[in-house]
């Protein structure tokens, strides 16, 4: 990723260290008519990466978020550090079928962006890790309309299958219940197969979890897209995101969660290089934020480069 080069470009602005923020390819009504536009057929997905764990997804069954986030860069608060801009003002989102996050940290469960996204498409349903659905309905989010994610187990929603794998970001936390504070997903929707890890680091039974809820939701028990946090700091080093793409074999590995904030952030040419040496033939992706990329029978391609 690059930052644009001037201050002319529409929303571009500077932190508060004078660096010129990352610019995304598009933003609010651009990216908008770029998915209404998109028509995949079976087997296909179109995916913008929005930055942080933050990714917008459309299959011939559904219209998904996952991890929705948004700030004010230019409110002056302690915001004001950020290394680049969020492509879409939580109104101007989509229309969406569901919203998934993956656990209780704010740039992952919104306050800004989730009442917002609630209020202006009520039809939308969210799936939320079970110890944090409080906070949600004390945003004013009707109870009706959030699916508990436990840890271990599916969640059925209309147009797309899920499955929850624990996460052990800070730690690998249950409560009584088994249910845990942090969770990834795997998600089947119209032919096409998702691991979003959510934050978190390597624990025993990590990969045996995956490929079991891989084989459970997929005729092909084959893991089309993962999506893998790499800057380290209690997330992946990106010699263990390499690690994990060699034990799950997933068709596409894409590198996400760097370029925000500046005392967490990694260059991905790190995670591209570690690649390119232990697995040179998995394809090797660096996502542009609000780049649209479309997916098919095991090839990603970049359709506003």
């Amino acid at each position: 990723m690059s930052a644009q080069q001037d201050d002319n470009t529409p929303g571009s602005s500077r932190n508060n260290q004078g660096i010129l923020r990352i610019q995304p390819m598009c933003r609010d009504e651009e990216l908008v008519a770029q998915v209404n536009a998109a028509q995949p057929a079976h087997g296909e997905a179109y995916l913008w990466w929005l930055t942080q764990a933050s990714w917008l997804v459309k299959t011939n069954e559904a219209v998904f978020a996952i991890d929705p986030w948004w700030r004010d860069v230019f409110a002056g608060d302690h915001w004001a550090k950020l290394l680049g801009e969020y492509p879409l003002h939580p109104s101007a989102f989509p229309t969406l079928d569901h919203v998934l996050c993956t656990h209780w940290h704010d740039d992952h469960l919104c306050p800004e962006s989730i009442p917002r996204i609630a209020e202006s498409q009520t039809q939308v349903e969210f799936v939320i890790p079970s110890r944090s659905i409080d906070v949600v309905t004390g945003w004013g989010v009707a109870e009706t309309r959030i699916h508990a994610a436990h840890g271990h187990g599916p969640v059925e929603l209309q147009g797309l299958r899920v499955w929850c794998v624990p996460a052990a970001h800070q730690e690998l936390d249950f409560d009584e219940t088994g249910a845990s504070w942090y969770v990834g997903y795997i998600i089947e929707s119209g032919g096409v197969s998702f691991y979003h890890m959510g934050d978190g680091q390597p624990w025993p039974g990590w990969h045996s979890a995956i490929n079991k809820a891989v084989n459970r939701l997929t005729p092909s028990q084959e893991l089309d897209i993962a999506l893998l946090c790499i800057n380290g700091n209690d997330n992946l080093h990106h010699t263990q995101a390499v690690d994990l793409i060699e034990r799950i074999e997933p068709r596409i590995a894409i590198p996400m969660h760097y370029g925000m904030d500046p005392g967490n952030t990694v260059d991905p040419q790190i995670y591209v290089d570690e690649l390119a040496e232990r697995l040179p033939d998995v394809p090797r992706v660096v996502p542009k934020v609000a780049q649209c990329l479309h997916y098919s029978d095991g090839v990603l391609g970049a359709l506003n480069d």
